[in-house]
Parts: structure tokens; C-alpha cells; sequence
């Protein structure tokens, strides 16, 4: 009952996250990571201890986590500036109180009250930035351990049927309203800053982000209908083929794989560059990760042609001139050069980053306060004022520095080598197999889209993925007990 209840609130909650306009305000958001968390911590203590074994990755997690509060603690303005130069700097420029205590007298002597600021330039939103990581974790270690007692085939048809719904409103209202900068989202809400928007979500970057995760699982599960229903056909395979087309097994799977093309054409449809390229890995990942699967010709021809019908009539239905025309789209051409759209206008961004990464190079500037930071240390564009650095990677660096780097290169490291460790201690076949195989490939496709947009910085897209995780980490129910050792 209680694994139930816990798999309905996730579904409720991914679809708030997603429907909500990406839980991007904070009214959406707030009630969104207390669910999370409480999930999380309902399935941690409900599940089954030392299955999957998470210790090493939860360890990683609360390192990042220590490290991110030490960003809060106020220190002397002498010490600041040795730790943190960039935080000193920005004070200098910004902090009118800051700037007073530290300047010396006439006398060439400083004020005996040393001001004490954190390494963050932006306190409240790192606490925020905290606090919604922290939601997240345990939502992720959790959905880990409960995964472990349920089958995952419950969760990955619920998210395909989530993603059939929010890719129908994307489709629906790109038909009826067209797409427009200022558009109203749903037909009403007028976005509060501007934005772009595509379905529920305020820029269809995200939206893109949010079906480059869910996708590659809905795929999962056609390939998991496809070869089950192979396996129980006969051996003249003519005569199978028919008797599986003419069958309630054979109408499934031609249900989820139309689900899967809806999804796709949503996808392709928002024009997103980020989006589209992404979604040209997850494709090469998918379909190489299933044929190579396959025992035999003839299962390798079905699967295969599936999979290329599922993403073809996606890319076509969209028309390949409407997804892939804004590559070939040049800046002038754009008629702005500077954009953050253009190549030009992330250049720019991405120069101005890593300029800022280098004045704290140890401890960043806080998390969560990259908006803040561009205030003063944007300089290759001042037309325009840049809230995220479009680049994920060199944003961690700009306001963690090493400080986050390491922990977050850490947890990647781990999370790696237990789901390496999944797949080994599992057949590679069956329903566990392929829904861990479109989790991981979700995760990949998100981590490609990440170096060009920040889609991950969207809370409802922060909860599919800290689910993904939970599938990609989950142990097989079904799967025999082993020895602890080693583990």
C-alpha cells in the first residue's frame, strides 16, 4: 500500500513539475521540493536497507552539500579576500557598506569593525539553491530504494503517459497560438520575463530538456513489448509476424510507439538547437544500445525498424526544414548579433564565464548567484543582462569553483560506477534492463544538452532527473540477494 501511495505522489509530482511552467516561480517550486523530499524520505525509511547500496553516492551528495553551506559562512573581509577574490571584488564594486568599512582613513589605517561577508554574492538564493538540491538528493536515493521493491515497468508507463499529455499541450498550442515571444502560455499566463515559450514550459529549450529525459525511456519500453512479444511468437516467423500484428499484445505495442512519435514530434517541433543536437545523441545511443542486443537477424530488422520509425516520423512530422532550419540560420541572418540565441551571444556568455571562474577560482562565488555575479562582471554585452551562463558545466565552475567541482566530479564518478555495477549483476534483457538503458540514456542526452543550455536549472525538470537516477540505480526486485561483500 504504502509503495503505492509513494509512486502515485512521484507521478503527481513529475506532472506538477512539468505542468506548473516548469516550477520555475516560487510558488511552484516550494511545494514541489517538499513533496520531493518527503517522498524520499518516506522511501528510505520504508525500503530495504543496503538495496541498491547507495552509501558512496549519498556520501558525495552530502559532501556537495557541506561544501555549499560553507559558501554561507560569514567571514572577515581579510580572509574573504585571500579565499575568495572574486566575492572581494564584486563587494568592492557593488556592497556600498562593504565598501566603506574597508576603505582606509586619511590616516592610512582600516575601521576596527571588520565586515564579515560569505563567499556567496547572493546568500538567499544559494540557500534556496541549497535547499532545492537537497530535496532533490533524497528524492533521488529514495526513489533508488523503492524502485528496488516495485517494478520500474509501473513508473516508465506512467512517465510515457505524462509525456504523451505535455507533449499534446505543446503540440496543441503551438497549432492554435503560433509561436510568439511574449505569447501567453496556456492562453493566459503572460510570462513574467519575457521567455520563449513551448507548451506549460516559459522557454522551449526547457521543454526540449524535459522530453530529451522522458523519451528515451518510452523507447524502452517498445523495445521491452517488442522483444517479449518475439519471444513468445512462433518459429515460422511470416506466420508470427501476423498473428502479432492481429493481436491485443500487437495493438500495445503500436499504442507506445505512437506515443513515442508524439513525444518526438514535440520535441523536434520546438525548434530548439540544443534540443534537436541532443536528441541526435540519445537516437545514436538508443539505437545502437538495442540492435546490438538483439540474438538474431530477424530481431535486429523489427527492433531496428521500429526505432528508426519511431524518430523518423518524429523529425518528419515536424519537417526536418522546421527542426534543423535554425542551424543553418547565421547571426545576421537572426538579425542580432549579440542574442543569446546566436552563436555569437553564447560566445560571449561563455567568455564572460569563465572570466568570472578565474577570479575565484577555489571557491566560486556562491551557488546559485550567477545572475548576480553579471551585474558587475558582465562585459562583452551590456544591452542585455545574462541570469544564467547558457552552459551548466562553466556556470558550476563561475559559482562553485573548485570548492563544487569536486564533490559534483565525485558523485558523477560514483553514480558511474554503480550503475556500471547494475548492469553486470543483471540479465541484459527484460523489462529492468531496457528501462535502466532509457534512464541512462536520458541522463546522458540531458548531460549533451547541459553545455549549451540550462534546462537541469528548471525544477521540474531537476525531479525527472533525480528520478532517472533512481531508476538507473535501482536493484532488480526480482534480482537474487548477493553476498555483501564487495559491495
Amino acid at each position: 500500500m504504502m509503495q503505492t501511495l509513494l509512486l502515485g505522489a512521484i507521478i503527481v509530482s513529475l506532472a506538477w513539475g512539468a505542468f506548473v511552467f516548469g516550477a520555475v516561480y516560487t510558488w511552484a517550486f516550494t511545494p514541489l521540493a517538499i513533496a520531493l523530499a518527503a517522498i524520499g524520505l518516506a522511501a528510505l525509511v520504508t525500503g530495504r536497507k543496503g538495496r541498491p547500496p547507495i552509501a558512496g553516492l549519498a556520501a558525495a551528495l552530502g559532501a556537495f552539500a557541506v561544501c555549499v553551506s560553507l559558501q554561507l559562512v560569514p567571514l572577515p573581509a581579510s580572509v574573504l579576500a585571500r579565499v575568495s577574490p572574486g566575492t572581494d571584488g564584486f563587494l568592492r564594486l557593488y556592497d556600498l557598506s562593504y565598501i566603506s568599512a574597508t576603505t582606509p582613513d586619511p590616516r592610512g589605517e582600516l575601521p576596527t569593525a571588520e565586515p564579515r561577508r560569505p563567499i556567496s554574492i547572493a546568500p538567499r538564493n544559494t540557500a534556496v539553491g541549497l535547499g532545492l538540491f537537497g530535496a532533490f538528493a533524497v528524492f533521488a536515493l529514495g526513489c533508488a530504494r523503492l524502485f528496488s521493491r516495485t517494478s520500474v515497468r509501473q513508473i516508465a508507463g506512467a512517465t510515457l503517459w505524462l509525456g504523451v499529455s505535455l507533449a499534446a499541450v505543446g503540440i496543441v498550442q503551438d497549432l492554435a497560438i503560433g509561436r510568439e515571444v511574449h505569447m501567453k502560455v496556456y492562453g493566459f499566463w503572460q510570462t513574467q520575463a519575457g521567455g520563449n515559450p513551448f507548451g506549460p514550459f516559459i522557454n522551449r529549450n526547457h521543454f526540449a530538456g524535459w522530453m530529451l529525459m522522458a523519451f528515451p525511456l518510452a523507447v524502452a519500453l517498445v523495445v521491452d513489448q517488442i522483444e517479449r512479444a518475439l519471444a513468445a511468437m512462433p518459429r515460422e516467423s511470416g506466420r508470427g509476424v501476423l498473428e502479432l500484428a492481429s493481436s491485443p499484445e500487437g495493438g500495445r505495442i503500436v499504442m507506445t510507439a505512437v506515443a513515442c512519435m508524439v513525444m518526438g514530434l514535440s520535441l523536434a517541433m520546438t525548434r530548439s538547437r540544443s534540443g534537436v543536437a541532443a536528441f541526435g545523441v540519445s537516437a545514436a545511443l538508443l539505437t545502437w544500445c538495442i540492435v546490438r542486443r538483439q540474438a538474431s537477424v530477424r530481431a535486429r530488422m523489427v527492433v531496428g525498424a521500429a526505432i528508426v520509425a519511431v524518430i523518423g516520423v518524429a523529425m518528419l512530422g515536424a519537417g526536418l526544414n522546421t527542426a534543423l532550419g535554425r542551424f543553418a540560420a547565421s547571426d545576421t541572418a537572426a538579425g542580432d548579433q549579440t542574442s543569446v540565441g546566436s552563436l555569437g551571444g553564447r560566445l560571449n556568455i561563455w567568455r564572460d564565464t569563465v572570466a568570472m571562474a578565474k577570479l575565484s577560482p577555489l571557491t566560486g562565488q556562491g551557488l546559485n548567484s550567477y545572475g548576480t555575479g553579471t551585474i558587475v562582471f558582465q562585459a562583452r554585452e551590456r544591452t542585455l543582462h545574462y541570469n544564467e551562463a547558457h552552459n551548466d558545466y562553466l556556470q558550476l565552475a563561475a559559482e562553485g569553483g573548485a570548492l563544487l567541482c569536486v564533490p559534483v566530479l565525485a558523485a558523477i564518478g560514483v553514480l558511474v560506477a554503480l550503475v556500471r555495477r547494475r548492469f553486470r549483476e543483471a540479465p541484459h534483457s527484460g523489462t529492468t534492463y531496457w528501462v535502466r538503458i532509457g534512464a541512462a540514456v536520458g541522463l546522458v542526452s540531458i548531460a549533451v544538452q547541459s553545455a549549451f543550455d540550462f534546462s537541469l536549472q528548471m525544477p521540474g525538470n531537476a525531479a525527472l532527473f533525480a528520478m532517472l537516477v533512481g531508476v538507473a540505480l535501482h536493484q532488480s526486485p526480482n534480482l537474487r540477494q548477493r553476498l555483501s561483500t564487495g559491495r
